[in-house]
């Protein structure tokens, strides 16, 4: 009985997820990795003694900004074919100023400025904030 609930309830969600949403494209895929990745270093900026794990998470967001910078948002296809270099351009753009408070961020973590390493933090908020207006599909 638990076993035929659990399907039918696997079946709509599944169902629900083909009717009611698109699949997530590989840039949002690494735009919610990044969004973990930001949620989890705000909690241990601020401790030294997770220097080490913040460092290797610093890594991955890069990694994952790295991979987002290849890979074009859904909005391009909504951007007239004449100004989309113009806007893959100036997205690329962003994603590098993310890059780069990361490395920021890493620099000062490995020299023990977890203080500094946070003010940094805080410029990604207006960062986000900014490429998800410019770039996001409403």
């Amino acid at each position: 009985m638990k076993l035929r609930i659990t399907l039918i309830s696997l079946s709509l969600v599944l169902s629900s997820t083909a009717l009611f949403g698109e699949e997530d494209t590989p840039l949002e895929k690494q735009m919610q990795i990044l969004a973990r990745g930001m949620k989890q270093l705000s909690v241990q900026i601020s401790d030294p003694s997770k220097n080490q794990d913040s460092v290797a998470l610093i890594e991955s967001l890069k990694q994952a900004a790295g991979i987002s910078k290849e890979l074009k948002p859904r909005k391009t296809a909504s951007i007239p074919q004449a100004d989309q270099e113009k806007f893959l351009t100036a997205y690329k753009a962003q994603i590098a100023k993310l890059s780069d408070a990361f490395s920021q961020i890493e620099e000062a973590i490995k020299a023990g400025k977890n203080d500094q390493a946070k003010t940094v933090l805080a410029t990604i908020g207006p960062i986000k904030k900014e490429g998800h207006s410019k770039f996001k599909q409403d």
